[in-house]
């Protein structure tokens, strides 16, 4: 064994010291840190796990989305960032990447329509838009900002305040899926991976920190809001939640909704009227909601690898190389986050160029 060791060492060093490297630290492009090699393995045991017995529930998709280059919306947008308090906005809460639109729409509602066939209606949720690409239909919905939220808090620019009404959407199932329109789903999919026949929710849970986040010291709206979140949670149930969730699609349930509703309203309330992301939210979909359902035993954890990048990084390229190399293949990973993190991390390449590339190529399509 020593022996064709250092025989590799000599004649071909720096083979010899990726696959040392690569052993010592592995590839790794999820959230949960799996190695890149044991992928397929997983994916393939989950999803055969997963559909034992057959769900035939009927599940929605929702989708949040902004076009920030209407001027109708960035008139609107001006006049409230003008009007805001600053010392009531979070950190990047009014960055203008949390409103970029890069038409991730088209690919990741075209994901949902290939990869989940079986969704019963998609419901997107907007201030007052809609793409120009789109036909909307009985199956395809478009849902104004207004059918949702009382009009003393609009025009609200503050996700969560928008999350926290999801359950409002009109003729909205049960049991549900929300996405943000950078999230995009990677292969087939069966409606398993998101809720048993039991109408038990999956919990996508990622092996990050809240802890060691704040440890960094830069605390976001997004962790401010879990925060606060997992304090209300722990005086409750007695659990304590160090866990964010992987930045993927979320199964949510109505009934649970409705049920932090009537327990939180009062602490609710007060963030409505911040139309930024500010340091009191609570995230109530992307955290509270997840983890009081699991806490009340509607929800249990569950695997999703789902490859999470900066989309205006060098690493972004990367992250595109891996995907393409395993489209259409058993190594596909169960979906992929292309997260605009925000402005000041621009830099001169041609990134929305890039993720258009891909994501054409990824899905064989040809959008302009």
């Amino acid at each position: 064994m020593f022996g064709r060791k250092l025989k590799k060492l000599i004649k071909s060093p720096g083979t010899f010291l990726r696959d040392l490297l690569i052993k010592r630290y592995p590839i790794s492009y999820n959230e949960m840190s799996y190695p890149e090699d044991e992928e397929s393995v997983l994916l393939k045991h989950d999803l055969d796990l997963c559909q034992l017995p057959a769900n035939t529930l009927p599940i929605d998709v929702v989708f949040t989305w902004v076009n920030d280059r209407d001027p109708v919306w960035r008139d609107s947008y001006m006049h409230a960032k003008q009007h805001a308090d600053p010392d009531f906005i979070g950190l990047y809460g009014d960055d203008s990447s949390r409103f970029a639109n890069h038409d991730e729409l088209r690919w990741s509602l075209l994901s949902v329509q290939r990869f989940m066939p079986w969704v019963n209606r998609i419901h997107i949720v907007t201030d007052g838009q809609c793409p120009d690409w789109l036909q909307p239909d009985d199956k395809l919905r478009i849902v104004d900002h207004r059918q949702l939220i009382n009009p003393q808090y609009l025009p609200t620019f503050n996700s969560h305040v928008i999350e926290a009404h999801l359950h409002k959407v009109p003729d909205l199932t049960e049991h549900f899926i929300y996405f943000n329109d950078d999230v995009f789903v990677a292969r087939p999919l069966p409606p398993e991976h998101f809720f048993r026949s039991n109408g038990i929710a999956s919990l996508f849970a990622s092996k990050k920190s809240f802890a060691e986040m704040q440890l960094r010291g830069v605390e976001t709206p997004t962790l401010s809001a879990s925060l606060r979140g997992a304090e209300m949670l722990k005086e409750d149930y007695l659990f304590e939640i160090d866990q964010p969730l992987v930045h993927t699609y979320i199964p949510l349930c109505k009934s649970m909704f409705e049920l932090s509703w009537s327990r939180y309203s009062d602490v609710i309330d007060t963030y409505l009227c911040n139309r930024f992301r500010g340091t009191n939210d609570l995230n109530l979909a992307s955290f509270l909601v997840p983890w009081m359902s699991y806490l009340e035993g509607f929800a249990v954890p569950v695997r999703d690898i789902s490859y999470y990048f900066n989309l205006r990084s060098p690493a972004a390229e990367t992250h595109y190389r891996a995907l393409l190399n395993k489209c259409n293949t058993d190594r596909a990973p169960h979906s992929f986050c292309a997260n605009d993190f925000h402005s000041n991390a621009d830099s001169n390449l041609p990134y929305e160029k890039a993720l258009h590339s891909m994501l054409n190529e990824y899905y064989n399509t040809f959008y302009e």
